[in-house]
């Protein structure tokens, strides 16, 4: 009996000290991921960087846009967006000139000014005159911009649908983790391809915020590789290794603070998809690790400290024949939920 106390509060120690060294361990690695939002984010200083700046400026262009692809947008809406907008094109250019974001902008807006009088008559000339001094100052000419993004565009439904008429079921179940990659160099031309397939992906107000770095050199590939936990046995035989991160630069206040994961996300799973579509083979490196490793990888890889590591990516040619994991999935009925289904679930709950 006696023993049987004693092991049992040596068990209780044990978990006290387990516990408080995974307290200890999850307070710090929220303060690494809160004092880098802090720092970085456009929370704070909002003009601080290029960035920051950029992304003020394509959150409210956006917005202009957004309502123009309204069934029936209100006549003259979103003035005070346009006039912040105004604002922050004349402090972009005159820290940073010329570039697309500006010529986006004023695309934006000029479509903006052309609704309103096609659609309402509203002729707002203070408007107009603003845009065509900006216009003049940015160096576009005698043209609005130097290309033709921004705004809304008119497209039908059968354009949609016979673009999207694709095995979009085979295409899926035919993509698998690789861990079994032939030695054969990556053409650099499909690791762009697919990167640019992939900016297609939806971000919140369009910010964009994901950057690719691509590792080719051996050395450097298995210094970063020695990082990551799951890629034992096969990393090393990955032609390329891609990190994809997002720009906290762009994001602004408590809401956005875990924007940078949903939006890195769904650019990842885009680009899997992109190499998938170009026969190349990939396989998804989970970047779960503690803030020491985070520091570890940045030293070695060159990536900046305002960016979050999302993921890594093994890419590679595939072999003629290979096998992989037969990975069981769950069922529809597991993960699909209905309405009605939570409306019985609340009614039995309060019953």
């Amino acid at each position: 009996m006696t023993m049987f106390l004693i092991h049992q509060s040596v068990e209780k120690i044990k978990n006290f000290y387990r516990m408080a060294k995974f307290l200890i361990s999850l307070i710090f690695n929220y303060y690494y991921d809160f004092q880098r939002f802090f720092k970085f984010s456009a929370t704070i200083r909002p003009f601080e960087t290029k960035n920051m700046l950029q992304g003020r400026v394509i959150a409210h262009y956006h917005v202009i846009e957004k309502g123009l692809s309204l069934k029936y947008p209100k006549p003259a809406f979103g003035s005070k967006t346009v006039k912040n907008l105004l604002g922050l094109l004349q402090r972009y250019q005159a820290n940073y000139g010329l570039d697309e974001v500006s010529q986006v902008s004023l695309n934006v807006l000029f479509a903006y000014y052309e609704f309103n009088l096609k659609k309402y008559k509203i002729d707002n000339q203070e408007l107009y005159n603003e845009l065509i001094f900006l216009k003049e100052k940015f160096g576009f000419g005698d043209c609005v911009s130097n290309n033709n993004e921004g705004g809304v565009t008119l497209i039908s439904k059968n354009e949609i649908q016979k673009s999207a008429n694709i095995n979009f079921i085979d295409f899926v179940n035919s993509r698998y983790s690789i861990r079994n990659f032939s030695p054969d160099e990556i053409d650099i031309e499909l690791i762009k391809k697919a990167v640019s397939i992939a900016i297609k992906t939806p971000s919140v107000c369009n910010r964009q915020t994901w950057k690719v770095y691509v590792y080719s050199d051996n050395n450097i590939k298995t210094e970063l590789l020695s990082h990551q936990n799951g890629n034992r046995g096969f990393g090393e035989s990955a032609n390329k290794l891609l990190i994809i991160t997002s720009d906290l630069n762009y994001f602004t206040g408590t809401a956005e603070r875990n924007q940078c994961f949903i939006d890195g996300g769904l650019f990842s799973m885009s680009l899997v998809y992109a190499l998938h579509s170009l026969g190349l083979g990939t396989c998804c490196l989970n970047w779960s690790v503690c803030y020491q490793n985070d520091k570890l990888l940045r030293k070695n890889s060159g990536i900046k400290d305002s960016e979050t590591v999302i993921m890594m990516l093994a890419v590679g040619n595939l072999p003629d024949e290979l096998f992989v994991a037969n990975s069981a999935r769950k069922k529809v009925e597991d993960v699909l939920v209905f309405n009605n289904q939570r409306e019985k679930f609340y009614e039995t709950a309060a019953n």
